[in-house]
């Protein structure tokens, strides 16, 4: 469980990013976000498409500058100390590629050698994540044969091959079936509770928001239109459940806080 008195490892304040479309045309990506996530937690950004999810995560990890605002990642600022952050995060995108050609070691042990961790260092790592996600006896296989799940679970260990204190992972199950999306949110379960990992993801998965996150932040035309855990959040808007909170502040009807 999340300890609410754990170190604060990501804090936005009027974090805000706007992107020029053409002459004089403006769209507000992010406007004025302010969030805090915690060691060990399992945050989940929740929204529609359009909503700066994948924006948010994208300034957190260097690929984007905010307009206005600033946003520090375990204690380092994202402009002015991106690089030590980047050693110390991970990112998996939603169309992450891989390399079919390679074993499931040898994408693990290519991708590390990038961030140059020694050799003998970098097979016992992949060896012990391989199993960590159950597919220690597939290492030498080729994954060109593996299912959707089990290819994203290699990309999950590739993306901790460096040991990163926190993860961020954008729409982790999106494009694989229902079983294949069963295993990888299993073995985010694990991770979270047996290794304290952070781990910050984007869905529009109700169900996994509620079977993998200790909170959520709702996310809709850029503004964090609410955060905190689901029951709170049903409590406060007087909802059902997580989805009529969702479908209520994104629509603005139905739903009203306390």
């Amino acid at each position: 469980m999340l300890d609410m008195e754990s170190e604060v490892v990501i804090r936005t304040e009027g974090l805000t990013k706007i992107f020029e479309k053409g002459k004089k045309r403006e769209v507000i990506a992010l406007d004025n976000v302010d969030l805090e996530i915690r060691k060990g937690e399992v945050f989940g950004l929740l929204g529609p498409n359009g909503a700066g999810k994948t924006t948010l995560i994208r300034i957190l990890v260097g690929l984007l500058t905010p307009t206005a605002g600033n946003a520090s990642v375990l204690g380092r600022d994202v402009v002015k100390e991106i690089d030590d952050i980047r050693e110390r995060v991970a990112l998996l995108p939603q169309e992450a590629g891989i390399y079919d050609r390679l074993t499931a070691q040898e994408n693990l042990v290519y991708y590390g050698g990038l961030y140059g961790i020694p050799k003998e260092e970098l097979y016992e790592r992949a060896d012990s994540l391989l199993e960590t996600v159950g597919l220690l006896e597939k290492k030498d296989y080729q994954v060109k044969g593996f299912s959707g799940g089990m290819k994203r679970k290699v990309l999950v260990a590739r993306a901790l091959i460096i040991e990163p204190e926190i993860i961020f992972l954008d729409e982790p199950t999106t494009g694989i079936d229902t079983i294949g999306a069963r295993v990888v949110r299993n073995l985010l379960k694990k991770l979270s509770k047996e290794e304290q990992l952070t781990i910050i993801l984007t869905t529009h998965d109700l169900n996994e928001i509620g079977e993998l996150c200790d909170r959520v932040g709702i996310l809709n035309e850029g503004k964090l239109a609410a955060v905190g855990k689901s029951s709170e959040l049903e409590e406060k808007f007087r909802a059902a459940n997580l989805e009529e909170v969702f479908t209520g502040l994104v629509t603005g009807e139905g739903v009203y806080a306390e």
